[in-house]
């Protein structure tokens, strides 16, 4: 729920909201494109003496290390967007099963949870801590998992009864 709130409260708002892009310095670059980052700084250089030091006039964008593979905002704004339609998607399902509807939810659920476990792991196991071998090792088996999940599920499409008439089959156990 606050995932819906938050999304409905932001879309669309990213990159100009001055709350969003505190934490990620390429939205701060975006937003700040046409102000400059440094000015001159008086800095003392001893106890009896001051240091005027000139910097010259960066945008924030050139100072800090963002490349367009760097801005999640458009994965973001994707995965919250997935998450917000797995609301009527489910329902839906539940209302018109088929083979299709079947594969529409095998598909949207490995994906929001691939995106879970690769954001957990990620996180978690990063170079830094665990080795980079390590790491990466980590993120291939959230590869294999979701790749592995996603075909069991769509065998399970295939060849039997299919993801909504299974849970409907349990619920009436």
């Amino acid at each position: 729920m606050a995932a819906m709130v938050s999304l409905c409260r932001n879309f669309g708002k990213v990159g100009l909201s001055n709350r969003m892009t505190i934490g990620n310095p390429c939205l701060a670059a975006l937003s700040n494109r046409n102000k400059m980052f440094f000015e001159n700084r008086i800095v003392p250089s001893s106890q009896n003496s001051v240091k005027k030091i000139t910097m010259s006039h960066q945008s924030l964008a050139e100072t800090s290390s963002c490349k367009p593979a760097d801005d999640h905002t458009r994965l973001w704004t994707i995965e919250r967007s997935l998450a917000l339609s797995l609301v009527p998607l489910v329902p839906a399902a539940f209302m018109f099963p088929s083979a299709a509807m079947d594969y529409l939810l095998a598909i949207s659920f490995t994906l929001h949870a691939h995106w879970g476990l690769e954001t957990i792991v990620v996180d978690y196991v990063r170079p830094k801590v665990v080795g980079p071998a390590l790491a990466k090792l980590g993120v291939a088996l959230v590869y294999g998992l979701s790749a592995f999940t996603l075909g069991g599920l769509f065998y399970f499409i295939y060849s039997d009864v299919g993801i909504v008439n299974a849970i409907k089959m349990f619920w009436k156990l």
